[in-house]
């Protein structure tokens, strides 16, 4: 499929969820990721694995990929993301999740280090993230999403959950582009809500920009009706509400390619 002729006219919003693949990891400044790459998979693996993944990081633009450096225990990582997510909505998340990101897997730094962390945070103008770190705020959110995964029967990632149309989808693994442009088709074919939004019934959203209400911004929910001009919003702690369409994000959710 030539992706050039690929016209769909789609708006986007990416939250992560976090996940564990060994929790059992030093905090700190971790422990060398070759070391540990050694342990749980054999020399012989990965001196296998360590060119493949050369090759793909460098087939998407990024050359300079290397396995050296450290890996640690991630949970503070994902409570920085949960207080992104909570105070700054998916786009602030999205852009902490890229620079975590760029330090661990280019730079080669532990993602368990506090001062990796808070430069990320100064990175994104993330305010409050010593304050978070210091504290135990988040661990709770954290732990209830890790556990929801597994429940889910999630066992690895990359893990995408992609939700539009009154519909969802999920795919498990590294995906060519056309496996999602064939989703992103087959979700965006389905039928709206009656009235000015685009958000289908049974959709994923978030909600952001609530003035008076502001206690629910940052809450996801679903959309489960349409009440004149706005749509009749089910969050995630029961609470339904009608809502404007500007103050809601669909959700397309991913939980990112833990640091161990």
């Amino acid at each position: 499929m030539a992706l050039a002729s690929q016209t769909m006219q789609l708006d986007f919003s990416i939250s992560w969820k976090p996940f564990f693949l060994d929790a059992r990891l030093p905090g700190g400044e971790g422990k060398d990721k070759m070391e540990h790459y050694k342990q749980k998979f054999g020399a012989a693996r990965v001196a296998q694995m360590l060119p493949q993944m050369q090759r793909t990081f460098a087939e998407e633009g990024i050359p300079n990929y290397s396995i050296d450096g450290r890996v640690g225990n991630t949970m503070d990582s994902h409570r920085l993301l949960e207080y992104a997510l909570s105070s700054g909505g998916a786009a602030k998340q999205d852009a902490l999740v890229e620079h975590l990101f760029k330090q661990y897997f280019i730079q080669g730094r532990s993602l368990s280090s506090r001062s990796v962390l808070l430069e990320a945070a100064a990175a994104v103008d993330l305010e409050r993230a010593a304050e978070i770190l210091d504290a135990d705020d988040y661990t709770e959110q954290v732990w209830s999403k890790v556990e929801s995964a597994y429940a889910a029967g999630v066992s690895g990632v990359p893990y995408f959950r992609i939700d539009g149309g009154g519909r969802g989808k999920e795919v498990s693994g590294g995906q060519p582009p056309e496996v999602f442009l064939n989703i992103f088709s087959s979700l965006s074919s389905a039928p709206s809500l009656p009235g000015p939004s685009a958000f289908a019934a049974g959709g994923s959203i978030r909600v952001v920009g609530l003035q008076a209400a502001a206690v629910h911004n940052g809450k996801a929910g679903t959309v489960v009706g349409a009440q004149g001009s706005r749509l009749q919003v089910e969050l995630e702690d029961g609470v339904q509400i009608a809502l404007r369409p500007e103050n809601l994000e669909a959700i397309v959710d991913h939980a990112p390619v833990d640091c161990a």
